[in-house]
């Protein structure tokens, strides 16, 4: 009986002890909503898959913590395949540099994006909608895109230790595949960033 007792207070003496960590470790963070939309540029279009990352930016964009905010980064395409139930060619790509968010006080954000070495459940996806073809045969499609935004240990200021991520859709302008023409493209995205409180000064 006392065997059972004394087990009985180590147990609540754990448990108490965990909730005390699980306490703490609330106290140190905070959970917020995150919501994001802007507008911008592929200046050398988008690479087909073997090709070497291309530019893109955000020339203008919004979102919860930044503000008004631009931005810069690359992206690299993994695969693609035409799909004959869709008539659309479908595939997988992710950042190849990883995106910077500068905020409007100067702060940044930066993220990968599609990257499961970088904290992605999965890879981004896209789909390629036909919508033409030149006078030379080439395909003219619009491009429609998937993928999780994970901030990187890199970002600055409010979003030093910044964790967490969301879901980023984006859809371009109709483009010659291939080419390297400047694409305009538009995004949104929501989910939630944990942030680490600061400490409080004695």
């Amino acid at each position: 009986m006392r065997k059972l007792f004394g087990n009985s207070v180590l147990l609540c003496a754990a448990f108490g002890m965990a909730l005390l960590v699980a306490d703490s470790q609330s106290a140190e963070s905070q959970v917020k909503p995150f919501k994001i939309s802007g507008s911008g540029v592929a200046p050398q279009a988008l690479p087909l898959p073997g090709q070497d990352p291309r530019p893109h930016t955000i020339d203008v964009g919004n979102a919860t913590h930044l503000g008004r905010y631009t931005g810069v980064g690359s992206v690299k395409t993994d695969s693609a395949a035409f799909n004959p139930l869709t008539g659309t060619i479908q595939g997988e790509f992710g950042s190849g540099d990883p995106f910077v968010f500068i905020g409007a006080n100067g702060d940044e954000l930066v993220c990968h994006y599609g990257r499961t070495d970088k904290g992605a459940a999965e890879p981004g996806t896209f789909e390629l909608t036909i919508v033409g073809f030149t006078e030379l045969g080439e395909l003219i499609v619009e491009a429609a895109f998937i993928a999780e935004f994970v901030p990187q240990p890199e970002s600055t200021g409010k979003f030093a230790g910044v964790t967490g991520g969301w879901i980023m859709y984006a859809w371009t302008e109709p483009f010659v595949l291939g080419s390297t023409d400047p694409t305009d493209y538009w995004w949104e995205g929501e989910g939630s960033l944990t942030f680490k409180k600061k400490g409080k000064s004695k």
